[in-house]
């Protein structure tokens, strides 16, 4: 369940898994392309095939692409049909009914690769890992600061110096939570050494009732560092 305490922590996990599922895509997707071009190079077997078509498919998301469709016959004599994006000027140098230059695998006719081909895939091959990269940074910097922090405030309860905390706000806050409005709790506090200090705290709009301006609620605070703090939630 998502809360106050853990929502940073769900929020940057989330980043950090689809960050690492877009690096996961990525880079199965490069190891697929590398594996399938070592494996054309090895194993390949040339054939010359004819053009059956030529077409310019324009999308309103991306560049124009080049579209081939062509077929060959295999070392089995048998017909293979196959389509492929290829570059430009590859492209233009074809002709309807011309040949068209094939290297396929043996065992699997289906696996080929044309001269000019452009891997349909291969804009992925960088993109998704770029984006995996940033997503998977933010969302561990932001998962390790939650950890961080939550072990400051477990510090705190346990041994931070106490002081009375005098609330002067307390309202909805910017943050929501499964789509319900976390309040926001406002409160000045002295240190040790009469010093004020201001601070807030964000909390359930149904914890955040038990609070008035003019209440004052217990505090725990770093001595050295006032500034790291943390409301109790109890009574002074």
């Amino acid at each position: 369940m998502i809360t106050n305490e853990n929502f940073w922590l769900w929020f940057g996990g989330i980043w950090l898994a689809v960050g690492l599922a877009f690096l996961g895509i990525g880079g199965g997707i490069g190891w697929h392309n590398g594996t399938l071009d070592a494996r054309l190079d090895a194993e390949g077997a040339p054939a010359e095939g004819i053009v059956v078509g030529k077409e310019i498919v324009s999308r309103n998301d991306g560049p124009e692409r080049y579209a081939v469709t062509f077929r060959f016959s295999d070392t089995r004599g048998e017909t293979v049909r196959g389509s492929a994006d290829l570059d430009a000027a590859t492209w233009d140098a074809l002709v309807e009914r011309g040949p068209i230059e094939i290297v396929y695998l043996p065992a699997s006719p289906l696996t080929y690769r044309v001269l000019g081909q452009s891997r349909a895939n291969a804009l992925l091959v960088f993109v998704f890992p770029l984006i995996g990269a940033v997503l998977a940074a933010v969302g561990g910097f932001i998962v390790v600061n939650a950890l961080r922090q939550r072990g400051i405030r477990r510090e705190l309860m346990r041994s931070g110096a106490i002081a009375a905390g005098t609330v002067f706000d307390v309202g909805p806050g910017d943050l929501r939570i499964n789509g319900i409005p976390q309040w926001q709790l406002r409160y000045r506090f002295q240190d040790s050494h009469g010093r004020a200090h201001e601070g807030k705290w964000v909390l359930s709009q149904e914890a955040a009732r038990r609070w008035q301006p003019g209440s004052v609620g217990r505090i725990r605070y770093d001595a050295h560092n006032p500034r790291s703090q943390v409301w109790t939630g109890d009574p002074w």
